[in-house]
């Protein structure tokens, strides 16, 4: 084991076992394999003070850590004993001056977000829809006349006097002034209509009968123009009767079966053409219609 004291001198190869903690006294001939240790501190100070403070001036910024206590002293005046006269800012109302469908109204009437008299109908909700003009909102609802869904109220425009009367006053009022009628062709039921009464949502007008019937009616076309037809005279076949009829009025007797119902139908120079190419199982004489 190693020795209680340490030796005289130092060993020549080194030791199988670590040796004490206190130092050699004289030096190793070769450096020991680790680092010794640091000396420990003196635990006494030294003799004579240190003439002035270590530390500079204080420091001007804050310090780390906040103040145990307050350091303001005795608390602000009481509370005012009234409310203050204005309102405060969490209480103001902003209005967007949009118009929206107050559906409550009339069966609905378009009012703007605002406050006071029509046509300001209040605030708007939030999931209602805005429209920069009452013209716009009016628009959404173009089943109803414009009348019945603004609050505006038109009024004419002022007169400007003369400066002398022309000749002597009128004994009877004039007339109320008449709007101009728009007499443009507009698609009906059936034909073409321009009787100036066009529904609000019609926007298909047509300065001429015939746009209008060409756009809308070609299928029937001289019955949109008001066009009487007059029959080819030609032989078709009529497969209600079986028979092959002569494209006339049946008004004129004879093989007169009617006018051909539209241009898809087959016609014929004779009636033995038209019996042959569809009843040539019949004779002419069975299958020629003759009223």
């Amino acid at each position: 084991g190693p020795s209680k004291t340490p030796t005289r001198t130092p060993t020549r190869n080194p030791t199988s076992e670590p040796t004490s903690g206190a130092p050699t006294q004289s030096p190793t001939h070769q450096p020991s394999n680790s680092p010794t240790k640091q000396p420990d501190p003196t635990k006494l100070p030294t003799s004579p003070p240190t003439i002035s403070p270590t530390t500079g001036p204080p420091s001007k910024s804050p310090t780390l850590h906040p103040t145990q206590k307050p350091t303001t002293g005795v608390p602000s005046k009481p509370p005012t004993p009234q409310p203050t006269s204005t309102p405060t800012e969490d209480n103001i109302i902003m209005y967007s001056g949009q118009f929206y469908v107050d559906w409550a109204v009339d069966g609905g009437r378009c009012v703007q977000d605002c406050d006071g008299p029509r046509p300001c109908g209040g605030k708007k909700d939030p999931w209602e829809a805005g429209f920069s003009s009452e013209s716009v909102c009016c628009s959404t609802m173009s089943y109803r006349p414009y009348s019945q869904c603004t609050y505006k109220v038109s009024t004419p425009a002022p007169i400007t006097p003369h400066t002398a009367p022309a000749g002597s006053p009128t004994k009877q009022p004039t007339n109320k002034p008449t709007t101009p009628v728009d007499t443009r062709w507009y698609p009906g039921a059936s034909k073409c209509i321009n009787d100036g009464q066009a529904p609000s949502w019609q926007h298909n007008k047509y300065s001429s009968q015939s746009t209008c019937c060409k756009s809308h009616f070609n299928w029937g076309y001289n019955g949109c123009m008001g066009i009487k037809e007059v029959g080819s005279g030609k032989w078709y076949i009529n497969w209600g009767l079986s028979k092959c009829v002569k494209d006339c009025e049946k008004s004129q007797g004879g093989s007169c079966g009617g006018l051909v119902p539209g241009s898809w139908i087959l016609t014929h120079s004779s009636a033995s053409a038209c019996c042959t190419a569809h009843m040539s199982f019949a004779s002419i004489a069975e299958c020629q219609y003759n009223y």
